[in-house]
């Protein structure tokens, strides 16, 4: 599982990193294509200033006393002359051109007009407000492109993440409930061996009730498989009747053969006893699963393990308490998911299939009821479950 994640988590990596310089790399060419463009077309506007002064130069007689990348000026003494040259800018198309005519005086008898052609600011600005519009939107759509990958190259990599540990967790199932299979059965074959083998009639039935105890065992298991497998496919059909929640628990008690039923069973007798109108075999096996959860996860004697159903303004309900080792707040959102276990794959050292969670959290929606899980004081677990108000009566 580490392996693949590692593998996982370099080629997201990659691809990220790949596909960030790749659009990098074309928001760069598409924004250096977009200010050559401008160039160019500033370019254009320059040349067609030249061909407004070779324009200008062609249609009047009298060449310019002086050429400068600036204006052009013509010296002069007959003040007719300044008329003329005005005169050849009132018909004259120079394009995008403004057009400048300055006089000035050298001396008492020459005169100076310097004429300048200079691209107008309406298309200088034209031209700049083009590119930067152009650039706004390159950066913007190179953002929103590169966002919008990460996002996908993130999504997917939490999706095959899921995937994995889905996968893992599933393995983890298969080896949890061979081991769990293998446990009982080799137990029932030892005990029938012996009976075989001993001819002693007085350890025989001691004998056959480990058997069977076995067996019930490894029918349970089968149990919470297949109605795991149901709720998978379809929801399973209920057999609903009025029963009081005292004889499920202590049903639950009696099927689950635990060490501490006494101690459970003394926790009824100053609890609430109601009548709950539900399928008796299914809300058997939710108290089933959180007895055992509860003792697995407790001290050796399980002494602080308790079960209390109540009633409390309109409201009917059943806590399971533990003082063991407690949820951590980060896995309480994840435990009735199927095949999870709380812990590290490598550290966990309780065995179990994961499928017992999830069985109470499926049963208890299938009967419109609610679980809940708090901090116990000073430590361990409290499982609080809410039954449908509907659905139950005073005893």
């Amino acid at each position: 599982m580490i392996k693949q994640k590692n593998i996982l988590s370099g080629i997201a990596i990659f691809i990220a990193l790949y596909m960030t310089a790749a659009l990098g790399w074309w928001t760069y060419s598409l924004l250096k294509y977009n200010r050559a463009e401008s160039e160019l077309q500033l370019r254009s506007l320059q040349l067609q200033k030249e061909l407004c002064i070779e324009k200008f130069i062609n249609k009047n007689t009298k060449k310019p006393s002086e050429i400068t990348s600036t204006f052009l000026s013509y010296y002069y003494k007959d003040t007719n002359f300044s008329y003329l040259i005005k005169n050849a800018f009132s018909h004259a198309n120079y394009y995008n051109m403004d057009v400048h005519v300055n006089e000035s005086h050298r001396n008492g008898h020459t005169h100076v007009i310097k004429i300048g052609f200079t691209p107008k600011k309406k298309s200088v600005l034209q031209i700049q407000k083009k590119l930067q519009s152009k650039q706004n939107a390159w950066l913007g759509e190179g953002i929103a492109a590169g966002l919008i990958t990460l996002i996908i190259i993130a999504f997917m990599y939490f999706y095959l993440e899921k995937i994995l540990k889905f996968n893992q967790q599933k393995a983890n199932f298969m080896m949890a409930v061979t081991h769990e299979l293998k446990t009982p059965i080799a137990a029932a074959k030892l005990a029938i061996q012996t009976v075989i083998r001993n001819k002693n009639k007085e350890n025989q039935d001691r004998v056959l009730e480990i058997s069977k105890q076995n067996i019930d065992r490894l029918s349970g298991l089968m149990e919470r498989v297949l109605m795991a497998t149901q709720f998978e496919n379809r929801i399973p059909a209920k057999n609903e009747k009025w029963t009081s929640i005292h004889s499920i628990i202590n049903k639950a008690i009696d099927d689950g053969q635990f060490t501490i039923a006494e101690e459970l069973k003394k926790c009824l007798v100053e609890s609430k006893d109601f009548f709950i109108f539900c399928d008796e075999q299914m809300i058997k096996i939710v108290f089933i699963n959180l007895f055992t959860n509860a003792i697995k996860y407790s001290e050796e004697n399980c002494v602080n393990v308790n079960v209390n159903s109540f009633i409390k303004d309109g409201v009917y309900g059943v806590s399971v308490s533990d003082q063991g080792m407690g949820i951590p707040v980060h896995e309480r959102n994840h435990i009735f998911e199927k095949f999870y276990r709380i812990g590290d794959e490598k550290t966990r050292s309780r065995s179990g299939s994961g499928l017992g969670l999830y069985l109470v959290k499926q049963i208890l929606q299938l009967h419109k009821a609610s679980i809940e899980v708090s901090s116990n004081s000073p430590q361990g677990s409290n499982f609080n479950i809410v039954f449908n108000a509907n659905d139950c009566r005073m005893e």
